[in-house]
């Protein structure tokens, strides 16, 4: 079984949050996590005048839900 952990994240507070929620998850046999980033809405400048261009790389590694 698979489970969609589906998040938004701008500073990575809520990333590391559903990755823990996806280690839980991986605790049940048989069971695969598979977390997705839901896609900015925000252009970059905004991002970079926020302070979460850093965080954003951070989670850069992670498929974007489609």
């Amino acid at each position: 079984m698979k489970v969609l952990i589906p998040f938004y994240s701008m500073y990575g507070h809520t990333y590391r949050m559903a990755q823990a929620v996806a280690e839980g998850v991986e605790q049940v046999e048989g069971v695969r996590a598979i977390l997705r980033r839901v896609p900015e809405t925000l252009p970059p400048d905004v991002l970079e005048k926020m302070g979460a261009v850093a965080s954003q790389k951070t989670m850069s590694g992670v498929a974007v839900c489609t």
